[in-house]
């Protein structure tokens, strides 16, 4: 019983697509170690997930359909491994599309001085663009499949009206959306406060953006409802600027108050990154002699201004003390009169 020759030449192109395909990994595989040798790190890493991803399985969807095409099949088995096979590699090749060029637009941007938008709104703009890329993609694979695009289009005209009114609310959150991206009143990792929520932002969406309080609490709030209020970035800052006030007994005497002031400075500039701004006796409390001091930390980060806070408060209650200066609390003296 001989073997049919469709049957041989099938088994062939098989067998030669899987032999070329695993050549062709091995060829690749020797190239991505010889750039990871070199300095192109994180580039050798993005051309292995894409090489794993989408390359790989085009290759194999090709040999699958290669050896295929030697088989005398028809009717509705062969239409179906067909179409089956031109979609996936539609949908293989809109991922590489957009893979690669989000990361040929996220390196081009790095590398300009002053980039008319940042690789942070490319992030932003990334569904939209990977949308855009997913509708002519199916747009096309519909046209080869013989399917009349001018109907569909007729039919979407002609329900333009009831479309617009369907998409109102999400049009305005896509406005939104955009607004908070072109006018950048945060970034994703930044701390903001928004009325009562303090937190850094994880992630911002189309319809709303996710920030993640100081207790680890995910709140979640409509780009429109943001944008609606009144927004503290409290990471985006030249500089942090700290003001404080201190109070010391009734009994300072007037030259440990003239001398309070030069002690201040002397410890705000011993600690590193504090800068001294100012420091002066400005009242009579109740209770307490008054001092007000500012100083400033050189960024914005939030939690670097607690810590100069944290050192500063200490080697001034350490000053005061070897100094014999004394805080003030909250005291009453009555003063009892007796009559006879």
């Amino acid at each position: 019983m001989s073997i049919p020759p469709f049957l041989v030449l099938a088994l062939a192109r098989w067998l030669g697509g899987c032999l070329a395909v695993l050549l062709l990994t091995r060829l690749l595989r020797a190239v991505l170690l010889y750039l990871a040798s070199s300095r192109q790190h994180s580039t050798t890493e993005f051309v292995v997930r894409l090489f794993t991803s989408t390359l790989l399985p085009i290759g194999w969807l090709a040999v699958l359909v290669w050896g295929w095409d030697a088989l005398p099949m028809a009717g509705l088995a062969d239409q179906a491994i067909y179409a089956v096979s031109r979609l996936m590699a539609v949908v293989l090749i809109a991922r590489l599309i957009n893979r690669v060029f989000l990361r040929l637009a996220d390196g081009a941007l790095r590398r300009m001085e002053h980039p008319v938008i940042t690789p942070e709104m490319l992030v932003g703009f990334s569904p939209m663009l990977r949308t855009v890329v997913w509708l002519f993609a199916l747009l096309i694979y519909l046209q080869n499949e013989g399917l009349e695009l001018g109907a569909i289009f007729a039919a979407l005209a002609g329900a333009g009206i009831g479309l617009g009114l369907a998409l109102q609310r999400p049009v305005e959150n896509f406005t939104d959306y955009l607004t908070v991206l072109l006018d950048q009143p945060f970034s994703v990792g930044q701390k903001i406060r928004v009325g009562d929520v303090v937190g850094r932002v994880e992630q911002v969406g189309v319809r709303s953006t996710s920030i993640r309080s100081l207790n680890g609490q995910r709140t979640v709030m409509s780009n429109g409802d943001l944008l609606n209020a009144t927004i503290e970035n409290l990471t985006d800052l030249p500089r942090r600027r700290i003001v404080q006030v201190i109070g010391v007994t009734y009994d300072t005497s007037a030259d440990q108050m003239e001398m309070i002031p030069e002690l201040i400075r002397s410890v705000v500039e011993s600690v590193e990154d504090a800068q001294f701004g100012r420091a002066h006796f400005i009242s009579y409390g109740d209770f307490s002699l008054n001092v007000e001091y500012v100083f400033f930390v050189p960024d914005g980060d939030f939690d670097h201004s607690l810590d100069l806070r944290h050192r500063v408060n200490l080697k001034l209650m350490r000053c005061f003390e070897d100094k014999g200066i004394e805080f003030a609390f909250p005291t009453q003296t009555l003063h009892l009169k007796r009559t006879d």
